[in-house]
């Protein structure tokens, strides 16, 4: 592509056999090579077959190569996102939409998804994560000790818990890994032509004998795609930087190091701690990671201020427990004839429900931190002690894990009865009751967004996701340490709050309610002064300016800085 004009002297190009083949097993195309490669025999599809190479098109009855395991210097994947579970839109019926290319019959989907599984076992693939997850294990399989590995992953890749295998593999066995992400909006925020989801280049090199891995990875956030080979190669000479040249992240909110191009500023990059999760991706303004960083770290150092102060933090499974799925509560039989997952059906709402659900997102409704039960359950027949152990599950506060910074403005919704949380606001259960409006004010300040941001997956436009799974991991002020008094004082402040609308969360900088609720919280709860509330207050509009939170929104007019 870069030299059009140079020809190959050697090349081929195969296909690999896919779906329902003449004896009647399944293949699965490409992913048949996580077999081992002693018992691999490549067939082309065509009759018959096609070689197509530099010196045109061949014909053979059959093509028999070898693709060597660990047998590669490089190898570059652009692989189908494509998951199994990935049941929506256009794919609502289709058995297994990672496995219906080619007219594939239902029956045929089931038999190659279970080939696949079984061919990808101990491997980093994950069905949740897709079968992006199997190319990435391949990818692995085929490189050489030494050689560089560099994948387009969906930006979900980065912190999603289905990929916790593929970021493990990378951490124990690769070294000078850069991850690159876009901090733009729509189709702009992906390195793909044809997805409108956010994507990640993640490039590392495979140890050696005997070599052991970095202890930092980089980051690099470029403010648009490339446009063209020119300016990719331009910018990829930008991102080969020393380590020392480079600003780590926990060096203080003073932001990144900048790439440029010429005189135009391409992006940001930054040294980060190597970490099971990588937080520092689609960001803008490092110095808002920066600060996020510090605070997991229980030290709030703002931009402005040469140094932090301390502030309890912890995670919120150790300050409450989560509640439970939502397949749980109302999910349909996993096979026909067998008793449904859940034990409750989900119907309208009723002020005399027994058992009273916040299930579904609805913003108008959603801009003051009590929120209505939107729904109610019925026990289903024969299920009452599931349903018992379901309904112990209740509480009064709810956690959003679908938070579109765009249209909504709680990250914590309360229920002044205890409800059971639905798809999009399970429960959050603490052993103390005074907790719930403590962890409502926090949730809902500068703070609390910030926290809840920078814990979740970025992949849409300026939609924030945290699954029920990483919610317990989410960092949030450590209750625990809260005083009688101080807890009484979240409760007045809640009250106060109580008829009190919020605008959506991506004009929390311009939101005057949103401003007294932080200096309530950082001031009267707390007890920080005015300065520390003044520079919150800046850090809530850098993080109004990040394209992960207005999505390219337009502000209203009149929406100035509250202060």
């Amino acid at each position: 592509g870069v030299e059009p004009s140079g020809g190959f002297r050697k090349s081929r190009l195969y296909t690999m056999p896919y779906g329902r083949q003449e004896d009647g097993s399944v293949m699965i195309g490409s992913l048949e090579l996580l077999q081992a490669s002693n018992v691999m025999t490549l067939l082309n599809t065509s009759d018959p077959a096609i070689q197509t190479g530099s010196a045109g098109e061949e014909e053979a009855d059959q093509i028999l190569t070898e693709i060597p395991d660990i047998g590669y210097d490089l190898v570059i994947m652009n692989p189908p996102f494509t998951s199994a579970t990935n049941h929506e839109g256009a794919h609502a019926d289709i058995t297994n939409p990672a496995f219906a290319a080619f007219d594939a019959t239902d029956e045929d989907q089931t038999e190659m998804g279970e080939r696949a599984t079984k061919l990808a076992k101990n491997t980093c693939s994950h069905g949740n994560a897709g079968i992006a997850s199997s190319f990435a294990a391949l990818a692995h399989k085929k490189l050489k000790l030494g050689g560089v590995l560099a994948l387009v992953l969906p930006l979900s890749a980065a912190s999603g818990p289905s990929w916790e295998r593929l970021r493990a593999m990378l951490s124990r066995h690769y070294r000078d890994m850069i991850v690159v992400s876009i901090a733009a909006n729509g189709q702009d925020m992906a390195f793909s032509s044809d997805t409108g989801m956010a994507e990640c280049l993640v490039i590392a090199r495979r140890l050696k004998v005997d070599e052991k891995p970095n202890d930092t990875d980089h980051f690099v956030s470029l403010s648009r795609r490339p446009q063209g080979f020119a300016n990719a190669r331009e910018l990829a000479a930008g991102c080969a930087l020393d380590k020392g040249e480079v600003r780590r992240i926990e060096d203080g909110p003073y932001g990144g190091t900048p790439l440029r191009i010429g005189e135009e500023l391409a992006g940001y990059t930054i040294a980060v701690p190597r970490s099971p999760v990588w937080r520092a991706v689609r960001t803008a303004d490092y110095s808002v990671a920066q600060t996020a960083y510090a605070l997991v770290q229980s030290k709030l150092w703002l931009p402005g201020f040469a140094a932090h102060v301390e502030l309890k933090m912890a995670s919120l499974g150790d300050v409450g427990k989560r509640g439970v799925l939502s397949r749980d509560i109302t999910g349909k039989p996993p096979k026909p004839g067998q008793p449904p997952r859940g034990p409750f059906d989900k119907v309208d709402p009723s002020p005399s429900a027994t058992y009273p659900s916040l299930w579904n997102h609805d913003a108008e409704n959603e801009t003051r931190m009590v929120c209505d039960p939107d729904s109610q359950l019925q026990v289903r027949q024969g299920m009452e002690k599931r349903a018992a152990i379901i309904w112990a599950t209740a509480s009064r506060s709810h956690l959003n894990t679908e938070f579109t910074f765009g249209s909504q403005a709680l990250t914590v919704a309360f229920t002044d009865r205890e409800s059971v949380g639905g798809r999009v606001w399970p429960n959050v259960i603490f052993p103390d009751r005074r907790y719930d409006y403590a962890f409502a004010v926090w949730g809902n300040s500068t703070l609390g967004l910030l926290s809840y941001w920078w814990h979740s997956s970025r992949q849409q436009s300026s939609k924030a996701s945290v699954s029920i799974s990483s919610a317990v991991s989410l960092s949030v002020l450590d209750l625990r340490c809260l005083t009688d008094e101080q807890l009484l004082i979240a409760k007045n402040i809640f009250e106060d709050f109580r008829e009190r609308d919020l605008m959506p969360a991506y004009l929390a900088d311009a939101d005057q309610n949103r401003a007294v609720l932080d200096r309530r919280v950082v001031c009267d709860l707390l007890g920080f002064d005015k300065d520390i509330y003044s520079a919150i207050r800046q850090l809530a509009q850098k993080w109004c300016a990040e394209p992960s939170v207005h999505g390219g929104k337009e502000r209203p007019q009149g929406a100035e800085f509250a202060i």
